[in-house]
């Protein structure tokens, strides 16, 4: 049975998650390969919008430091709001010459305002959220959100490429209205009834914050190989995520349907997995479930090293549906899992930061990694194949590191019973 408070909040993070599914099908389905395809960005140009959203992350110790002892709902509305809702000036700003550098300069600085959201909305899951239900509740809403998302790409897509009665959908006017319905989920999110701060806590100097903050990776080495783990598969990840949109356009001249189809396919995918994952994770525990999400993910840098039609990518898509949910809830429950009670938010920074790290790297050597391992000069000449199993590799040595974290959390876990 779902206490009335519990059932509340939840039915307030299922809306915000409609309208970010809303959000994030309009505008994220679409804004790389659009950068690449109409506004024919250059190769840094794409590594740059592939690092954004990890360039705020760097800074999350820093938004954790600024959130103790303070109310977190307003850290993650307010961010949501102006992160999201920028994309509703779309139609006025890209526009004219210099369209490429105000739409690449949007793409880029949305996802590093909302990076200052992500340490509060952890906190905020775990004090809306009893330990026992948040997997499945949490999942619940990833499917709203996954759902939203599905149907907004397969109808953006079409109105993109066929229209209605000769008219078709200018993508600015499609961000502007990405952009509403992420100023709706800001709204909706801010509905939730959040347990305040019972008492003054008093914020340590920076320096004293960020050494207490990763002196966790001392402490804790499940902790440890955990991020580790992440730290190396999620680098391998990010690489191929900066080839797929650039080989999408460049050897499939990929169309808006496809694209939207793509979304389709990893959206149902997901939305299956979903209600799996949830049972999974509470049944299993977050690290396994982490584990074989990452087992799904590596099938899909093969996927585009092996395939050659589109069909392949495909395939891809669904692995990665599968794959992404997963992670998206183990990531935070593992982080919770973890976390001594009352530092969930230091946790989170640490994973964060090394998230905006690798996130930040990756990128911007990917392509540079990808010209000298071709000895090509340009990506019109890139050996694609190698690139892509060059990743697989790198993500398979993070599943390693993954399993030493397992053992090592085991391991700690029956001490600590033994010493009771």
């Amino acid at each position: 049975m779902v206490p009335d408070d519990v059932w509340h909040n939840w039915r307030w993070d299922v809306t915000a998650g409609i309208c970010a599914g809303i959000y994030q099908g309009a505008i994220w389905t679409f804004a790389l390969q659009l950068a690449r395809g109409k506004l024919h960005a250059t190769g840094p140009q794409m590594a740059l919008a592939t690092a954004a959203p990890a360039v705020g992350v760097l800074f999350a110790a820093l938004w954790a430091r600024q959130m103790e002892g303070k109310p977190r709902l307003p850290f993650v509305t307010v961010t949501w709001l102006i992160a999201r809702g920028m994309f509703m000036l779309t139609p006025l700003l890209v526009r004219g010459e210099f369209a490429r550098p105000f739409y690449i300069s949007l793409i880029c600085l949305a996802p590093i305002i909302f990076s200052v959201s992500i340490p509060a909305y952890t906190f905020v899951m775990q004090d809306i959220y009893p330990d026992a239900l948040r997997g499945r509740l949490m999942s619940y809403v990833r499917i709203a959100l996954a759902g939203s998302m599905l149907l907004t790409a397969a109808i953006m897509g079409y109105l993109q490429q066929v229209g209605i009665a000769g008219h078709h959908l200018d993508y600015k006017w499609m961000f502007a209205i990405g952009g509403l319905a992420g100023a709706a989920s800001a709204a909706a999110f801010n509905r939730l009834h959040v347990p305040e701060v019972q008492h003054k806590v008093v914020t340590p100097p920076f320096a004293r914050f960020f050494r207490e903050t990763y002196s966790v990776l001392i402490h804790n080495p499940g902790y440890r190989w955990f991020t580790i783990s992440v730290f190396v598969s999620g680098f391998g990840n990010l690489v191929a995520n900066t080839y797929y949109p650039i080989y999408q356009v460049d050897r499939f001249h990929i169309t808006p349907m496809q694209i939207a189809g793509m979304q389709n396919i990893a959206g149902v995918s997901t939305l299956i997995s979903l209600m799996l994952w949830g049972w999974y994770m509470d049944r299993h525990g977050s690290l396994s479930a982490v584990l074989v999400s990452y087992l799904f993910l590596l099938l899909m840098p093969l996927c585009y090293a092996l395939g050659h039609s589109i069909f392949w990518l495909y395939a891809a898509a669904a692995f990665n549906g599968i794959s992404v949910s997963g992670i998206d809830l183990g990531y935070l429950n593992a982080t919770l899992m973890f976390a001594e009670r009352g530092h969930a938010s230091r946790y989170q920074a640490v994973h964060s930061s090394f998230f905006g790290l690798r996130g930040t790297i990756a990128p911007l050597v990917a392509i540079r990694m990808l010209l000298v391992m071709s000895h090509a000069a340009t990506l019109r000449h890139a050996n694609w194949r190698l690139g892509f199993l060059v990743s697989f590799w790198v993500m398979f040595a993070g599943v390693l590191c993954q399993v030493v974290s397992m053992r090592t959390y085991r391991i700690a876990a029956r001490e600590a019973i033994a010493n009771r």
